[in-house]
């Protein structure tokens, strides 16, 4: 039965000449750049679709499509074979995703136990409201502290990550974690200096 739509053939088929994508992850698996590329150019379109549906945060999406390349490069030894690699790298964006949200409600989940003695709100301008308030927090605080928590808080990184992500001793670490931490709460709580 027809259904109107026209068929998807795999996109080695409409390659003429092209690689198969098992062909192209055997390549990757071994460490061709040039098979990364390839595999970028076939599915980075099908790939950013997906993530713009699933994702209202428009700045979040490319990050997320060069994450899931960087994470399909990384794994293609486990690549199972099939005919076609956009199901399998739909679904590295979508745990790269689900990983994000986790990871940002977290973070946030962190900030608002810093201002528990705020007034709750059912009101969603509120909480519009209170992540404005959480963005100017930020900013005040300096941006070595700001990055160190971002990288704890949002994207999940232990603290030895972040010390060699940074070049920095494990030590110095811990200590902007609790000195960020300790400022973002006295900023953001009512009459320790900072939120009415």
């Amino acid at each position: 039965m027809m259904s109107g739509r026209p068929a998807n053939p795999p996109a080695a088929a409409r390659d003429p000449g092209g690689a198969s994508d098992p062909d192209i992850m055997s390549r990757l698996a071994k460490g061709d750049s040039d098979a990364l590329g390839q595999l970028y150019d076939r599915y980075q379109q099908q790939v950013r679709r997906f993530l713009v549906q699933a994702t209202a945060d428009a700045e979040d999406v490319d990050d997320l499509v060069h994450l899931t390349f960087l994470a399909a490069a990384k794994i293609a030894g486990r690549y199972d074979g099939r005919l076609s690699c956009r199901p399998w790298l739909v679904g590295i964006a979508a745990q790269l995703l689900r990983r994000r949200r986790r990871a940002v409600a977290r973070f946030f989940a962190v900030l608002s136990a810093a201002t528990r003695g705020r007034a709750a709100s059912l009101d969603p301008g509120g909480m519009l409201q209170a992540r404005s308030d959480v963005e100017r927090a930020l900013l005040r605080i300096s941006e070595a502290k700001r990055i160190t928590l971002l990288m704890a808080e949002v994207e999940g990184m232990s603290c030895p990550e972040i010390a060699a992500a940074l070049h920095i001793p494990i030590g110095t670490v811990w200590t902007r974690l609790h000195a960020a931490r300790r400022e973002l709460r006295r900023i953001l709580t009512p009459g320790e200096g900072g939120a009415p």
